[in-house]
């Protein structure tokens, strides 16, 4: 049951929503842990129980770690126990779905690393154990983040669990940010998405130069809009729910370094490697070969929450290289040109970096990558390339566009000029905009 769908958008929303509300204060957590158990029972029937048995056996693993609080060593025992059954349950899933060509479980990275970051801050005295099942189950399992995250420490949502009160200013601003979430998704995401299919569909031979370029830019472009209204429509879905959830983009094809734009794409990810691996290992306090170790496990990590295969790795050292490129004299050469420049240079070697991402091989990404620089025998452009690039012209221009912070800073400006007409027009866009995703659903 997708978000961007008739039955999610007109039943299964309200009627959550509904069944939420009337619960009362008492009532709401058990009712949105049964709501996102229903929603994984609707979309993934098949792997409910391994998602219900990881779950539970972590609850009651806290548990016993709390009756032996006092005893190091027990408790040590329990730890490394949580930590192998995620590692390899989140590991181990990804190669077995890689080698099968299968899809990965719904939500198994959300949920298994979720789980590790509440070990580790109880474990460091950074938590408090919890004590009822309902608000852990729901920190894992909260069915708006179970496809794209965004990951979330205890101590971000603890509150918010236990929080009585509700507003309805909040309700509306999670159904603006989840029907552009929804839009971002069908009518960008999608429609670049099925460029970048149809352009990677094609044989080698029917390969232009520009086909291999606007194949990289429709992967780049796709991916973000796809991710981030994931994560929009999650948060919108949190605040409905009286729920404030991290954001998990933030503009990052408009870095100014390489270093940025890991931290500014999917964000929580990055943040939850740097708080529980890339700290406790010592950061690059330590220096040397300790550091480089470091950082590229990070990076490593960074690169395969999107799945477990030769190029996304090989994706993930790029990136590596790069950080480790910045953090020595092209670093300080960055900081000396203007913004534009960095910006350009970032976005350049991140849109290269989607050649090895796209690639089924490293064999693939090389012909892509020798394809663009017009070294692999193929003319600059042909007839079904320009077919291609007319037709999808309009469409790649505002996906650049909308993929920078442009149009929000002008939205800003404009509603400290004039805020009640912005107010308006700000109702009659998201009024359009939910009539028009809803027709690309409906044609689809």
């Amino acid at each position: 049951m997708p978000f961007a769908s008739i039955w999610f958008i007109f039943f299964f929303l309200p009627l959550s929503l509904a069944v939420y509300y009337l619960a009362g204060p008492r009532g709401r957590t058990a009712a949105l842990a049964g709501i996102s158990l229903l929603f994984y029972l609707l979309c993934e029937p098949k792997f409910l129980w391994l998602m219900a048995l990881s779950v539970t056996a972590d609850y009651g693993m806290y548990r016993l770690m709390e009756r032996h609080d006092d005893q190091n060593r027990i408790r040590r025992a329990i730890c490394a126990a949580v930590v192998v059954k995620n590692g390899l349950l989140f590991l181990g899933m990804s190669v077995f779905t890689q080698l099968r060509g299968a899809s990965m479980p719904l939500g198994l990275a959300v949920y298994t690393l979720t789980s590790l970051g509440y070990l580790v801050d109880v474990y460091n005295g950074d938590e408090v154990y919890e004590h009822s099942f309902l608000r852990f189950a729901l920190l894992n399992i909260f069915y708006g983040k179970l496809l794209s995250g965004p990951l979330m420490r205890y101590g971000q949502i603890r509150e918010q669990l236990r929080e009585k009160k509700y507003s309805l200013s909040r309700i509306s601003d999670g159904a603006v940010l989840f029907i552009q979430g929804v839009a971002k998704q069908v009518l960008l995401g999608r429609g670049l998405s099925s460029l970048y299919q149809e352009l990677k569909a094609m044989e080698n031979t029917g390969h232009s130069v520009l086909s291999v370029w606007l194949l990289t830019v429709s992967l780049a472009l796709g991916l973000y809009f796809t991710l981030s209204g994931y994560c929009d429509i999650a948060r919108g879905l949190g605040k409905m729910y009286q729920l404030e959830l991290p954001r998990n983009f933030y503009y990052p094809y408009q870095s100014r370094s390489i270093t940025d734009f890991v931290g500014r794409f999917n964000i929580s990810v990055t943040e939850f490697y740097k708080q529980y691996i890339y700290s406790p290992l010592g950061a690059d306090l330590q220096g040397g070969v300790s550091s480089v170790l470091n950082i590229t496990l990070v990076t490593l990590l960074w690169g395969v929450w999107f799945g477990f295969r030769v190029n996304f790795i090989l994706w993930a050292l790029y990136f590596t290289a790069f950080i480790f490129l910045e953090r020595g004299v092209w670093g300080r050469l960055l900081t000396r040109l203007p913004v534009f420049f960095t910006r350009v240079y970032t976005f350049a070697v991140v849109l290269f970096s989607f050649v090895i991402f796209s690639g089924q091989s490293v064999g693939e990404s090389w012909f892509y990558i020798t394809s663009m620089f017009g070294l692999a025998g193929l003319p600059p452009y042909n007839d079904q390339t320009l077919y291609l690039f007319s037709s999808y012209g309009a469409l790649l221009g505002l996906g650049l566009l909308l993929s920078t912070s442009a149009v929000n800073m002008a939205a800003g400006w404009a509603s400290k000029k004039h805020p009640h007409l912005t107010s308006a027009v700000s109702v009659v866009f998201n009024v359009s905009l939910l009539v028009l995703t809803l027709a690309f659903i409906l044609n689809t």
